[in-house]
């Protein structure tokens, strides 16, 4: 099994290394992402959707506001608001030219 983790402090705090030899006796490995990479991590795509795609200007004119519409998107996630990643994908795909 491969727990695949970013770098976040709570992560890389010295409780999860006294652990780790532990769980590779029991066949469970520790797998870091890269630095910065939000492109591989769930939460940082979901975010991304809800600042630049779902919040409008409206929600930032107060703190009370733009928590209100956070708490709304995220209650409503899966239902009214949906991440496509298939369109994610293909928007993505490299073409190379057979000719």
């Amino acid at each position: 099994m491969v727990i695949v983790l970013d770098n976040g402090p709570i992560h890389r705090c010295q409780a999860v290394y006294d652990q780790q030899a532990n769980w590779e006796e029991q066949d469970m490995y520790l797998f870091f992402l890269p630095t910065y990479s939000p492109h591989l991590n769930p939460i940082e795509i979901l975010w991304r959707f809800l600042k630049y795609r779902w919040l409008q200007k409206l929600h930032y004119s107060s703190w009370s506001r733009l928590k209100k519409a956070v708490f709304a998107i995220i209650r409503l996630f899966g239902q009214e608001y949906r991440i496509c990643f298939d369109g994610l994908v293909n928007r993505n795909k490299v073409k190379f030219n057979s000719a």
